[in-house]
């Protein structure tokens, strides 16, 4: 379900090109800015959705809004996992080994996931619905017994998942989590929806995740400091695409004595190690939400040579250790001549 405010409150949440995946204040509100643009908030998929839609004049804008949003509503009836009357329920409510009558979208999307499994080795793969069970990392969290993360395991992988002329089959009970690449997703469509609606540029920030289409000029993004969510250190010069970040500061928990991280490791079942933030930079939302959270699967050094092995990405790794006051950022070369930092004491490489 898809929620919208107007409210003249909204004009603060505007930036301009300056645009930044620091986390918002709590605003709610909408509102049409002068010279054929519109600002608009919506909650969507779980999460905020903040629209900056520019076109001829303010009803053009307005009706290029509302058509990203409903864009946006239909992935989410598509992929949504939270819904008992999505097409992905729909699809994990199927017997296992029985084809089931997907959609060319949802095939499409999950042969997207499969080209991203594939070519990131397993760093990603969303078909880990058992193992966040098994860790109830949608609960309290919880630390799973051998036996239990053993069974997990064998019940994750898209190998259980084939797209097939009828539709999809599982082989095995396998459960996916289309957070791992849903706002990618629903942000192109969203794109694409704008500019076919009639606008000539337009900017989104989906739960932390932008993507910029239309007209191309230069745009700046700041990432913030993985210790201090409210602080900048960061600053990214792009012009158009996408930037997705993965970390585990806003969403860690410890359990038992030891910190559980929100990212799982798909290949060994376990949560990923905790060094900082990763932001990838793509020309699709659906590349770069896959790759943030596969990067970070990686870790710093393989993931920069993934990344400069992968033509139409780029990366940076803000790192830190605990107790120490310097942070360090490594970034792919495509980015080297388009950073700034924001703190004395970051260290770009």
């Amino acid at each position: 379900m898809i929620r919208t405010w107007c409210s003249p409150t909204l004009l603060l949440l505007a930036c301009g090109a300056a645009c930044t995946p620091l986390p918002r204040g709590q605003a709610g509100g909408g509102a049409e800015a002068a010279g054929g643009a519109v600002q608009r908030l919506v909650v969507a998929m779980g999460t905020s959705l903040h629209l900056d839609v520019e076109a001829a004049d303010r009803a053009a804008a307005l009706q290029a809004s509302e058509a990203a949003v409903r864009a946006i509503e239909v992935v989410e009836q598509r992929l949504s996992t939270w819904r008992d009357d999505s097409e992905m329920a729909r699809l994990h409510a199927a017997p296992p080994g029985q084809p089931f009558a997907a959609s060319a979208a949802l095939r499409a999307d999950l042969l997207a996931a499969r080209r991203w499994r594939d070519a990131t080795g397993g760093a990603f793969d969303p078909a880990i619905g058992a193992l966040i069970a098994a860790y109830d990392l949608r609960g309290d969290g919880r630390w799973p017994s051998s036996a239990e993360l053993d069974a997990a395991r064998a019940a994750c992988g898209l190998q259980h998942l084939r797209v097939v002329d009828a539709g999809v089959v599982r082989d095995a009970d396998v459960v996916l989590d289309a957070g791992a690449f849903g706002k990618g997703a629903a942000l192109d469509a969203a794109g694409r929806a704008a500019l076919a609606s009639g606008a000539t540029a337009a900017r989104f920030d989906f739960g932390g995740q932008l993507l910029f289409v239309g007209a191309a000029r230069p745009r700046t993004v700041e990432l913030a400091d993985p210790r201090d969510r409210q602080r900048p250190a960061l600053r990214l010069r792009i012009d158009g695409g996408s930037v997705a970040t993965t970390g585990n500061g806003e969403r860690r928990r410890v359990v038992d004595g030891r910190a559980l991280g929100h990212v799982l490791d798909p290949r060994r079942g376990e949560p990923c190690a905790d060094f900082g933030t990763v932001a990838v930079w793509a020309r699709d939302a659906l590349a770069a939400d896959c790759l943030s959270t596969a990067c970070f699967v990686l870790g710093p050094d393989r993931a920069l040579a993934f990344v400069e092995r992968t033509d139409g990405v780029e990366i940076a790794v803000l790192t830190t250790t605990d107790g120490s006051p310097h942070l360090t950022a490594r970034v792919s070369s495509g980015l080297r001549d388009r950073v700034t930092a924001l703190q004395p004491e970051l260290d770009i490489r």
